[in-house]
């Protein structure tokens, strides 16, 4: 990668990473002080507003930021039209989520969940806006303060939401946490509307329509992807009948969650570099950003697999309790399927910034049915592990399609990535189901079998002499 791509990528990649480490911290209180119920209750209402989020969080601002990094010169006009369809869809899915919230609990076949949803609704008008001024700072490339605004969000939240929870206010306080956190990241991140001169008004209207409709791909390819995330635990929720069975599924969804989570750092930037390499013609850059992009998702998530099924039981009792180690066999299942998630949602942006929309839509959309459709047989009749099981596979297939559509981009390196991953990672867990640590060990544990992992990974030759480069640039900016 270039240097600029590079840093931005492990700037990004060290915010979400902060943000995990405060969400879990948070996970850890609020697991106890709930407890599997009510944290269940939590899970399940934040995973629908998360999903509602995606219509401020995927259109507009993923094609700001493309726009912006494609043509510079129109950053001016494209900002204020970004802004302006921004504030027009939050507002819009605010009141949706007012008007639907009753209809959405009850398919949940839980009522009470409606007046929460309208409290967490009120983080989407602040959050839209967090979203598309981070997707300008984005495509202008200052990845910097787009970092450090990520940092503030995740800080703010964890504070706002303990100190809610704590003062009694329950979930409700910690929905209301939630929309006083993207107060402090757009407090961070704003980026004022510049002047443009005279004619600015009719440029940026016209702009503004032309992104609405351009946005819908990104719009519709992330409500699949959102779709695919939390259908599982919607269907743990409608089907099972017993809010601690959801209480467990939402405590292993939510570490499962972290290497998805932590690569939308890379995701952020690699729309914008791929997109930008390919408007100026350099198809040797684009491809790779596109194969560096996939081997660190392979590395990363392989890792994480290899660590839950040697130490997950540590790793539960650590940030839920004891209470939660039903948890265990479904979290295992559910990290094999991140490892399928998060390659899916590299290819996904490598796919759109290359104008293939329809594409990624076809593989999505295959993706989801096939889920539901395994969620139909194997959740009632295995419960929370065949949901896991139903996630995994349809993952495992989306993530096998889109890295065969892009062959000519990838080539064999990421296989080769893949088997390497492998090895490392069963030499890792079988060394930490040897050692065992306590829970309160298992973190330094996991940071000498990463050490470990790396190590072996080299001795296998996976890196090479630009990698090492890449990330010595990247750590110490000239």
């Amino acid at each position: 990668m270039s240097d600029n791509v590079a840093r931005g990528t492990m700037l990004g990649i060290a915010g979400q990473a902060w943000h995990l480490l405060t969400a879990f911290l948070l996970y850890a209180f609020l697991a106890r002080r709930l407890g599997p119920v009510l944290f269940g209750q939590w899970r399940v209402v934040l995973s629908v507003l998360m999903w509602f989020e995606l219509f401020v969080n995927s259109g507009i601002a993923s094609l700001a930021a493309k726009s912006i990094s494609e043509t510079p010169e129109k950053r001016v006009d494209l900002a204020h039209a970004a802004y302006a369809v921004q504030l027009l869809v939050g507002l819009s899915v605010f009141g949706a989520i007012v008007l639907g919230a009753g209809w959405v609990a009850r398919l949940l076949s839980n009522p009470g969940l409606a007046p929460l949803l309208r409290v967490a609704a009120l983080d989407i008008p602040v959050y839209s806006a967090l979203l598309v001024t981070s997707a300008v700072v984005l495509g202008l490339k200052r990845f910097e303060r787009q970092a450090v605004a990520w940092v503030v969000y995740a800080t703010a939240k964890a504070a706002a939401i303990a100190v809610l929870v704590a003062a009694g206010f329950s979930v409700a306080g910690a929905l209301i946490g939630n929309a006083l956190s993207s107060v402090a990241g757009l407090a961070v991140v704003i980026v004022p509307a510049a002047r443009g001169g005279r004619g600015l008004a009719p440029r940026a209207g016209g702009l503004a329509l032309g992104m609405l409709v351009a946005s819908v791909p990104f719009l519709v390819l992330s409500l699949l992807d959102g779709l695919g995330q939390n259908v599982g635990l919607w269907t743990v929720s409608s089907v099972m009948g017993n809010a601690a069975l959801v209480g467990l599924y939402s405590a292993a969804v939510a570490i499962a969650e972290v290497p998805v989570f932590l690569f939308l750092g890379l995701n952020r930037v690699i729309l914008p570099a791929v997109a930008s390499a390919g408007a100026e013609g350099d198809r040797p850059l684009a491809r790779h950003y596109v194969t560096q992009a996939v081997r660190l998702a392979l590395i990363v998530t392989v890792l994480g697999v290899a660590l839950i099924a040697a130490n997950g039981r540590q790793v539960i009792a650590l940030i839920y309790s004891t209470s939660y180690l039903g948890a265990f066999l479904p979290l295992v299942v559910l990290m094999i399927a991140a490892v399928g998630q998060t390659v899916v949602a590299t290819c996904t942006q490598v796919l759109m910034a290359q104008n293939r929309a329809r594409l990624a839509l076809g593989v999505l959309a295959g993706a989801l049915a096939l889920q539901v459709a395994l969620l139909g047989v194997l959740a009632p009749r295995f419960g929370i592990l065949g949901a896991a099981a139903a996630t995994a596979s349809s993952a495992l297939v989306a993530s096998a399609c889109e890295a065969l559509v892009l062959r000519g981009s990838l080539g064999s390196r990421p296989v080769a990535t893949l088997a390497r991953c492998v090895v490392a990672g069963a030499v890792v867990a079988v060394a930490l189901a040897y050692a065992s640590p306590s829970p309160l060990a298992v973190v330094p544990a996991f940071a000498l079998a990463a050490v470990a992992y790396l190590a072996v990974l080299g001795i296998l030759r996976e890196f090479d002499a630009l990698d090492v480069a890449s990330v010595k640039n990247a750590l110490w900016k000239r």
